[in-house]
C-alpha cells in the first residue's frame, strides 16, 4: 500500500507541474504588465523548460521508486557478482603482491584443531550441514578438521555444511597472509567450475570488525554498508538493495578480522549477532587470546576452528635459504645454521613466526648486513632476548623504506619526518582502537585549538565537514543531468527562484521577477542534477576503490560543487542587484558572493577538504606534513601501508604498536577534542 501511494505522488506531481505551467503562461498572457511578444516569448520558453524539467524530475522519481521495489533478477544478481569477483580479485592480487605473499613463494603456516576452547567440538564442526558443499568440493570429515597447512583452508571454507570457520593466531602467525591466499584460493575456485554452477560460488569479501555495533545495528545493515563504501556499485539506494540481496542469497561470503577492534563487552554480542544472523559463508580472523576469553561467554555456533601454528627452525631456515643467493653470503649461511643447530635459542624463537621472516627477507635483503642481527646485544651488553630481536626488526622497518638506493628517485619525504607522522597516526590509530585507517574520519582528530588563528580557522571549517562520506565522481553530461533532476533539487530551486524573483520583480515589474526566478528555479535544478549524474557515473564505475581514488574523487567533488553553486548563486545575486544599483554594483556583488558561497558548500559538503584542513591543525600540533595522503600513499608504495579497498592499514599490526610506543604523552590527542 506505501509503495503504490508512493507512485501515485509523482504523478501528481507532473500533472500539476503541466497544468500550473499552462496557467501561469495564461495568466502573464492576460496581464496588463505584458510589454511585447518578444519578452514573452522568452518568458514561455523558459517556463515551459521549468515544466519539462519538473516532469523529467518526477518520472525519474517514478523510475527510481519502482526501481526499489521491484527486486533484482535473479540474472541480473549473477551477472552482478561476476563483476564483483573482477574487482576482489584484482583488489587482492595487488595486495598479495604488494604483501609478498605470491613472490617470493609463500611461507608455508601449519594449523591445527585449537589446543584452548574456542569453538565447538569437532565432531558437531564436521557434522553440522546448514549447507551445501561448494561445486567440486568434498565434504569435510573430522579427520580433515585435525591438521593441514594454509593451501588447505579453502577445502575447509568449501567443504564446512555450517559455512563457519574461525582461524585463530598469535601475533605475526600469518592470519591475514592466510586470508589473502584464501581469498585468492576461492576466486580461482569461482572461475574454473562449470558456468552453471558458478552462481552457486559465493564471492569472498574481506572486512574489520571496527565500528559494528551489534547491540543496536544488525549484521546486515552493516555488512551492506561497508560494501557500498568499499564497491561501488554496490552504492546508493538500489545499490544497498543489491548488496542485501547477494548476502541473502549466499552470494557473497564474508571474512571479517579485528575482533579486538570492537570493545571487550560487545565481542560476545558479536558472536551471537554472527550465530543468529549470518547465513553465508563466514570466516573470522582472530587473536587467541581474545577469542579464548570471548569464547568462555559465546562461541561461533557450528563453526570449525583453526590454531595456526608457530613456524618450527629448520622450516625457517629453508625458507630463507630459497630466498637468499645460492651459494648465500656467510652472515645468511651462518643465520640459517645458528636455527637449525639450536631450535631453542632466542633467535629460533623470535623468527618463528611470517612477521618475523618477512621483516628478515624485506630489511635485510641486500647484501650480507643480516650479520648485524647475529651480533645483537641487549641495552646492557648481554645476548639479545626474543623481544629485543622482534624489536630490533620492527625498528628497521621505517630505516630500510626510507633508504634511497642506486638508480631510484629522489625520496619525497625523510625518514624523520615519515617516521615522526606515521608514529603519530599509530599513536591516534591505538588510541582509537583500530586497525583501519579511513582518511575521511581524520577529521575527527582535529586537536586541541591552539592559538593561531590560522589553526583556528581550519578547525572550524574542518568541523563543518566532519562526518561527511566520501563521494565518488564520475563523467557526465548535461543530458543525464537532466534526467537526474528531482523534487528535492526542484524545491531547493524554488525555494532560491522565489526569493530571486521577488526582488527583481520589486526592482523592474512581475514580468521580469517572473523570468528571474523561473530561470533561477531552472539554474539550481540543473545543478544538482549535475552533481547526482556525476555522482550515479562514479557509482557505475566497476573498478576497486582504492584510498588514493577515493580521496581524488571527492576532492572532484567538492571542486564541482562549489564551483557550480558558486556560479549559479553570483550569477542570480549580481542579477538581482544589478537590476536595483546597476551593472557595474550588480556585477561586484555577483563574483563576491559566488566567491565566498561556493567555496564553502564546496568545503562544508567534502569530505577529502575537510580532511585536508584538519592536515593543517596536525602540521601545526604534531610537526608534520601537511601531505599527509601523499605521505601515506608514498608509504604504501614502500610497503609501510597496505589497502583494504578505500581503507589503508599498517602493514604489520606489531609496527603499528611498536610506532605508537614511540610518541611521547603530549603529542597525542586528546579523546575528548574541543572539536569533536
Amino acid at each position: 500500500m506505501r509503495g503504490r501511494v508512493r507512485e501515485f505522488l509523482p504523478k501528481i506531481v507532473i500533472a500539476a507541474a503541466i497544468i500550473g505551467a499552462g496557467a501561469l503562461g495564461y495568466s502573464v498572457w492576460r496581464s496588463p504588465h505584458r510589454n511585447d511578444l518578444a519578452t514573452y516569448g522568452a518568458y514561455a520558453i523558459a517556463l515551459a523548460a521549468l515544466a519539462g524539467s519538473i516532469v523529467a524530475g518526477s518520472r525519474r522519481w517514478l523510475t527510481n521508486i519502482r526501481r526499489e521495489n521491484e527486486p533484482p533478477a535473479t540474472s541480473e544478481l549473477n551477472e552482478l557478482a561476476d563483476q564483483l569477483a573482477k574487482v576482489v580479485k584484482d583488489e587482492w592480487t595487488c595486495a598479495a603482491n604488494d604483501r609478498g605473499l605470491l613472490v617470493p613463494e609463500p611461507i608455508p603456516v601449519q594449523w591445527r584443531w585449537p589446543s584452548v576452547a574456542i569453538s565447538g567440538p569437532i565432531i558437531a564442526a564436521a557434522a553440522t550441514h546448514w549447507l551445501q558443499p561448494l561445486p567440486g568440493i568434498d565434504a569435510v570429515t573430522t579427520a580433515r578438521l585435525m591438521e593441514g597447512d594454509i593451501r588447505d583452508l579453502h577445502e575447509l571454507y568449501g567443504g564446512l555444511g555450517s559455512g563457519r570457520l574461525v582461524i585463530a593466531g598469535s601475533p605475526g602467525s600469518g592470519k591475514s597472509g592466510a586470508a589473502v591466499l584464501l581469498i585468492l584460493a576461492a576466486l580461482e575456485h569461482r572461475e574454473q567450475v562449470d558456468e552453471a554452477d558458478r552462481p552457486k560460488v559465493p564471492v569472498p569479501v574481506m572486512f574489520t570488525l571496527h565500528g559494528w555495533n551489534p547491540d543496536v545495528q544488525p549484521l546486515q545493515a552493516w555488512l551492506t554498508k561497508r560494501l557500498g563504501e568499499s564497491y561501488p556499485q554496490l552504492a546508493g539506494g538500489h545499490g544497498a538493495q543489491k548488496a542485501a540481496l547477494l548476502l541473502a542469497t549466499g552470494k557473497i561470503a564474508v571474512l571479517l578480522d579485528g575482533l579486538d577492534e570492537i570493545p571487550e563487552e560487545l565481542r560476545p554480542v558479536a558472536l551471537r549477532g554472527l550465530s543468529q544472523q549470518a547465513a553465508f559463508r563466514l570466516v573470522i580472523l582472530t587473536r587467541l587470546n581474545e577469542m579464548t576469553a570471548v569464547a568462555a561467554k559465546g562461541y561461533l555456533e557450528g563453526a570449525a576452528a583453526v590454531e595456526l601454528q608457530d613456524i618450527d627452525a629448520v622450516t625457517a631456515a629453508n625458507y630463507l635459504t630459497r630466498i637468499q643467493l645460492d651459494p648465500p653470503p656467510p652472515g645468511w649461511r651462518e643465520l640459517t645454521e645458528r636455527l637449525r643447530q639450536a631450535p631453542a635459542a632466542p633467535l629460533a624463537k623470535a623468527l618463528n613466526t611470517p612477521l618475523t621472516l618477512t621483516l628478515i627477507r624485506d630489511t635485510y635483503r641486500v647484501g650480507d648486513s643480516v650479520r648485524e642481527l647475529l651480533d645483537l646485544r641487549n641495552a646492557t651488553g648481554g645476548p639479545a632476548s626474543q623481544t629485543d630481536i622482534i624489536d630490533h626488526l620492527l625498528d628497521r622497518v621505517l630505516p630500510a623504506a626510507y633508504t634511497r638506493r642506486p638508480g631510484q628517485p629522489r625520496l619525497i619525504f625523510d625518514l624523520q619526518a615519515a617516521q615522526n607522522a606515521l608514529s603519530c597516526i599509530a599513536a591516534q590509530m591505538n588510541q582509537d582502537g583500530t586497525r583501519d585507517l579511513e582518511w575521511w574520519q581524520i577529521s575527527s582528530w582535529a586537536p586541541p585549538a591552539s592559538r593561531s588563528p590560522k589553526s583556528r580557522l581550519a578547525a572550524r571549517l574542518a568541523r563543518s565537514g566532519k562526518g561527511v562520506s566520501p563521494w565518488r565522481m564520475g563523467p557526465a553530461g548535461w543530458s543525464e543531468a537532466f534526467h537526474s533532476v528531482g523534487l528535492a533539487d526542484l524545491a531547493y530551486g524554488l525555494m532560491l527562484g522565489l526569493a530571486a524573483g521577488l526582488a527583481a520583480g520589486r526592482a523592474a515589474g512581475p514580468l521580469v521577477g517572473l523570468i528571474i526566478g523561473s530561470v533561477t528555479l531552472l539554474a539550481i535544478g540543473l545543478v544538482n542534477g549535475y552533481v547526482k549524474a556525476s555522482g550515479a557515473a562514479g557509482i557505475a564505475r566497476v573498478n576497486s576503490l582504492t584510498p588514493l581514488a577515493s580521496w581524488r574523487d571527492d576532492q572532484r567533488f567538492g571542486l564541482l560543487l562549489g564551483l557550480v553553486v558558486g556560479l549559479v548563486v553570483g550569477l542570480v545575486a549580481g542579477l538581482v542587484a544589478g537590476l536595483v544599483a546597476g551593472r557595474a554594483i550588480g556585477l561586484a556583488i555577483g563574483l563576491v558572493v559566488g566567491l565566498v558561497i561556493g567555496p564553502v558548500i564546496g568545503l562544508t559538503n567534502s569530505a577529502a577538504w575537510s580532511a585536508s584542513l584538519t592536515f593543517v591543525q596536525l602540521a601545526e600540533y604534531w610537526h608534520t606534513p601537511v601531505q599527509i595522503m601523499e605521505l601515506l600513499e608514498d608509504a604504501r608504495q614502500r610497503s609501510v601501508l597496505r589497502t583494504i579497498g578505500p581503507v589503508y592499514q599498517f602493514r604489520h599490526a606489531r609496527l603499528q604498536d611498536r610506532l605508537a610506543e614511540q610518541v611521547p604523552a603530549h603529542q597525542k590527542i586528546s579523546e575528548k577534542s574541543p572539536f569533536s
